[in-house]
């Protein structure tokens, strides 16, 4: 049963309390001094994807990503701290709610699709389908989802054990990944995971030649009881508005902006993904890989000057921004007709030599 207005605002205050005392009563007490083999510790987390659970969930980003156009939502999550609260059954039926000052948004995903409420504006909005692409969202930066990503991305990198943390109350056994691609500007990656389900708890990101994380995302709260079924299904008021999207329908809108064939090679690396939703390739493996998205002709203006505004270096038609571990570039083509923007966890010289060859590329049909 959705509560009533006045009683979601006093679920917010609740959460809030509970975020600030969680750490500070479980964490204390002893942690294990045994240690997990690394390669058996990353086994248990890829096969942790079916082990239900809840909890509250924190994620810091320490990077300063200037604001690019109309990706204010994903910046936000690499620059401050986003509160996640995450009822999970499976990958095809989960729920999780971002918890804000000012309300909160809660996304349920089924088999069918998704839905997204907005206390805010008093909207939700179906989704049915799945996405070819979307953007990064809050969801994914919740410790299991984010720790398997990077994982099953770098299969061949070395791994390492770490010292045990108590997190949320278990005690987590830990390992590090340290990406063996000199190109890539990730230092190393440090998981901790229940020793027994594999639910990664925590997880931080950290740049070369730094000592502090720039990504921290870490359980609060954390418990093994699988969710109940009313908590993953929304109950809405009938005074909600309702929207309604096809996934066939945005990848066709987003489509339209795909005018030329992405070459097999980037800057020496392999094309991996051809074509998500005909704007976006992915070039490179593990975390020395990035994206390419052509932008529309709306945005693309914009952004070439958000990135010089912030610093962004320009060499010819492409501007560079790095912004450790994160190198951004935008890209216009010869004739100034198409603009790429360019992503990685690489090093700029990567992107430039990948914008020089994009700029030169002529217009073909996809």
């Amino acid at each position: 049963m959705r509560l009533p207005k006045h009683g979601r605002w006093l679920v917010v205050a609740a959460l809030t309390v509970v975020a600030v005392a969680v750490p500070f009563v479980p964490n204390v007490l002893p942690v294990s001094t045994g240690t997990v083999d690394p390669a058996r510790l990353r086994d248990l987390i890829m096969h942790s994807a079916n082990v239900p659970h809840q909890g509250y969930a924190e994620s810091s980003g320490r990077l300063p990503v200037p604001e690019l156009p109309k990706l204010a939502s994903v910046t936000s999550l690499l620059t401050g701290t986003t509160r996640i609260r995450t009822w999970y059954s499976s990958p095809s039926r989960e729920r999780f709610d971002v918890v804000t000052t000012t309300g909160e948004t809660d996304v349920y995903r089924s088999a069918d699709g998704e839905q997204t409420y907005e206390s805010g504006e008093n909207k939700v909005t179906d989704l049915f389908g799945t996405l070819p692409m979307r953007l990064p969202r809050a969801g994914d930066l919740l410790p299991p989802e984010l720790a398997r990503r990077i994982l099953n991305a770098a299969p061949g990198d070395a791994l390492s054990s770490i010292p045990a943390q108590r997190i949320a109350g278990i005690s987590a056994a830990g390992l590090r990944l340290r990406p063996t691609d000199p190109d890539t500007t990730i230092g190393h990656v440090d998981v901790w995971a229940d020793p027994v389900s594999g639910v990664p708890l925590r997880v931080e990101l950290t740049a070369k030649n730094t000592e502090d994380p720039m990504l921290i995302t870490r359980f609060l709260d954390f418990s093994l009881t699988p969710p109940a079924d009313d908590v993953l299904s929304s109950d809405l008021s009938p005074d909600v508005g309702v929207g309604m999207l096809e996934a066939s329908d945005i990848a066709e809108a987003l489509g339209r902006f795909g005018l030329v064939a992405p070459p097999d090679r980037l800057a020496g690396r392999d094309l991996r993904i051809e074509d998500l939703a005909g704007i976006a390739a992915v070039y490179g493996t593990g975390l020395s890989s990035f994206v390419v998205v052509q932008l529309p002709r709306d945005v693309a203006e914009s952004a070439f000057d958000a990135a010089k505004k912030a610093g962004a270096k320009q060499v010819g038609n492409t501007v560079t921004l790095q912004v450790p571990p994160l190198s951004l570039a935008v890209v216009r083509s010869a004739t100034g007709r198409r603009t790429f923007l360019l992503a990685g966890l690489v090093a700029t010289k990567v992107l430039d030599q990948a914008g020089a060859e994009l700029a030169a590329l002529r217009r073909s049909p996809r």
